[in-house]
């Protein structure tokens, strides 16, 4: 069973370290996202299609670790925690393969080159920012059981990972061309370090299990509670689709600016147009997601999404429709950005509510594997289209089909998940049922205690 340690509420303070450790994230995730790609391509000289490989077979061994790495924080117990002291271990792995990822060995013939991206790249996203991410993701539920804390959490989170995402969107080509793909992994490394221990030293586990016994839950029956709760399949199937649009978009955006728009520099002001929408949107969310739920503004954020691109169909070079375009698709992200998280926290006291068993780090493992999955199915998808388009990173001029495949890539493809994603939470309102899932857990919280 489960209880809540009220020894402390959650500080306003304690809430930003929380949100400072997904900034230290995305100078890894983000960075890999938007520039890993053209790295590969036009400076070490590997075949898009190679690079798109590559990152869908790592997705093969994700699935393991990702689950198996949940079932190790479920079993940690630390007088720091379960979660916490994971992100405390995982981050100077964390900087090593940011690091190792942009210092590809000039000297390696073509085919060791592929070897080398191959175990650096399976190395960082498999291991190091598994260990790393998921423990961060498990935190949120075990901070506090508040729904409201949660969402508040969240929206200051998702704050910290936009003003990260800003800085890199802007300063990474700028570092490049001062200090070369190295130096730049170098600088982000060491940001990425000090970013993932302030969450370690400056959050707390309040949320204790109670058990009249200590006996662990075998895997195969928390595996089997996990794949009977049908809010915890959909929100896993969101979070694929979600990652893979902006994984697709982050991906081919440096291209896009560079060959559609005819400025590489616009990239990020392409993605502050995007950002800026929700730095300014996501201290409100709080308050719409407790009048509306996150539930239906999550419908509404697709569907912004959804008008936002299509916008850009209609003049896809023109800087001012796109800009527009933008910030409508940045609206829409709003409550996917802030809502989704803290709705796998309601997924897991939803669980426990239906079967007296609480499995915080097999679920958040999941849906990290949906992230990461999406993720990576969607830069996959960058470098299989883009080589299908026949595109040539030594070429001053692409053709008319590489310049198609950009567009696929940030506008269609995108359009056709987001719908999918519609559909698929139109089969799951948790909202509904939450409030009698806390009186549930609350009931049986205060029985189990005497």
């Amino acid at each position: 069973m489960g209880g809540l340690s009220m020894s402390n509420k959650v500080s306003f303070q304690e809430k930003v370290f929380y949100g400072l450790g997904d900034a230290g994230c995305n100078f890894v995730w983000t960075t890999m996202a938007s520039f890993m790609t053209l790295y590969y391509t036009d400076s070490v000289k590997v075949s898009a299609a190679v690079v798109g490989t590559i990152m869908l077979i790592a997705r093969v061994f994700d699935g393991l670790t990702d689950i198996g790495m949940g079932v190790i924080i479920d079993r940690t117990k630390t007088r720091w925690g379960k979660a916490r002291p994971w992100l405390l271990w995982s981050a100077p792995f964390m900087s090593l393969g940011l690091i190792l990822i942009f210092n590809v060995p000039s000297s390696f013939s073509t085919s060791a080159k592929i070897i080398y991206i191959f175990l650096t790249y399976v190395f960082i996203t498999d291991f190091a920012y598994t260990a790393s991410n998921l423990s961060y993701n498990t935190l949120l539920s075990l901070v506090t059981p508040d729904q409201k804390d949660r969402t508040s959490m969240s929206t200051i989170r998702f704050i910290c990972t936009m003003i990260s995402v800003l800085i890199i969107s802007y300063c990474t080509m700028n570092l490049v061309k001062q200090v070369g793909w190295s130096g730049m992994s170098l600088i982000y490394g060491a940001i990425t370090l000090v970013l993932l221990i302030i969450p370690f030293l400056g959050t707390k586990e309040r949320y204790v299990a109670i058990r009249k016994d200590d006996k662990k839950i075998p895997f195969k029956t928390s595996f089997k509670v996990l794949i009977q709760n049908k809010h915890f399949i959909v929100v896993t199937l969101i979070f694929i689709i979600n990652y893979a649009a902006m994984g697709a978009s982050s991906g081919v955006g440096i291209y896009y600016a560079r060959d559609i728009m005819g400025n590489a520099g616009i990239f990020g002001t392409l993605m502050l147009a995007a950002i800026l929408p929700m730095m300014f949107g996501l201290p409100l969310f709080p308050l719409l997601a407790g009048k509306f739920g996150k539930w239906k503004c999550m419908l509404v954020g697709y569907l912004l999404q959804i008008g936002g691109l299509v916008l850009i169909i209609f003049n896809p070079a023109s800087v001012p429709v796109v800009i527009v375009g933008s910030i409508i698709k940045g609206l829409g992200g709003i409550p996917h950005t802030a809502g989704l998280f803290a709705m796998v926290a309601d997924v897991v006291d939803y669980g426990e509510w239906k079967t007296n068993i609480r499995i915080d780090g097999l679920t958040y493992s999941a849906t990290s594997f949906g992230m990461k999955v999406g993720t990576g199915l969607g830069s996959a998808l960058v470098g299989w289209i883009l080589a299908f388009g026949k595109y040539d990173g030594s070429a001053a001029v692409q053709s008319a089909s590489a310049i198609l495949s950009m567009k696929v890539l940030y506008i269609y493809l995108p359009i056709g998940l987001y719908i999918l994603g519609f559909i698929a939470l139109l089969f799951s309102n948790i909202d509904k049922i939450y409030p009698q899932v806390v009186i549930g857990l609350e009931e049986r919280r205060q029985t189990e205690s005497f």
